[in-house]
């Protein structure tokens, strides 16, 4: 009887570890990152840095995720949001009193910023904790402009293809520093602030009013923009 009883405990003691240890693995499936954004480029006078956007924010849920920018003063604001489950972006661009819609196609790209074709990735043994989340080190290497640099990953999120719409498709883990380069800009994009998701809007779909337009029309509009 005594036997029993002990058997007894010690499966109950196995199934509460168990289940501790599969609450501690479910991570976080929602919320909103905060970037900082800033410019690689040596060639930007003052006064055109005053007017591009300095932060971008990633809210995302199970579902989808959208990053926004907006820059110039408010007058433009652009907008990605991928769906994980149709592996599909839509890119959204506010432009004074327009706005412009691209549909991606399925493990397409979002719009506007270089695929950086040929990327290498060397994942490294370091560290460094960043907004709140312990973030692995890996060295990418570009062969077209033979530069490297460093980015940090998390996967204290738990997000499925969560750069299935981006350049960092190897990359198994929410990008928390990082570069990307739209039209002439070069960006580094650098996570500040983490908060959940009932400290933010719910992401919607891409409004109808938007007219539709290609992946070219995008780009030289955002090109225009810019120059």
């Amino acid at each position: 009887m005594q036997t029993k009883h002990i058997i007894s405990i010690a499966a109950s003691i196995l199934l509460l570890a168990s289940c501790r240890q599969e609450t501690n693995n479910t991570g976080i499936s929602s919320g909103r990152i905060e970037y900082r954004i800033t410019y690689l480029n040596n060639n930007i006078d003052e006064k055109t840095l005053e007017l591009l956007p300095r932060k971008m924010k990633m809210e995302f849920n199970e579902k989808m995720a959208a990053n926004v920018i907006e820059g110039f003063m408010g007058l433009y604001k652009l907008e990605s949001v991928t769906d994980f489950q149709t592996r599909k972006c839509s890119t959204m661009l506010k432009l004074f009193e327009r706005s412009y819609l691209f549909k991606g196609k399925r493990d397409e790209l979002m719009c506007c910023f270089d695929d950086m074709d040929g990327m290498e990735i060397t994942r490294t043994a370091e560290t460094k904790n960043i907004a709140g989340f312990i973030c692995k080190k890996a060295v990418v290497y570009l062969p077209s402009s033979q530069q490297s640099f460093d980015i940090y990953y998390t996967g204290d999120i738990n997000l499925r293809h969560p750069n299935v719409s981006n350049p960092y498709r190897k990359i198994d883990g929410v990008l928390m520093e990082f570069e990307l380069n739209m039209v002439y800009l070069k960006m580094r994009f650098s996570a500040e602030k983490f908060l959940p998701l009932s400290d933010i809007t719910r992401i919607n779909n891409p409004a109808r009013t938007f007219r539709t337009i290609s992946r070219d029309q995008m780009t030289e509009l955002l090109s225009s923009l810019l120059d």
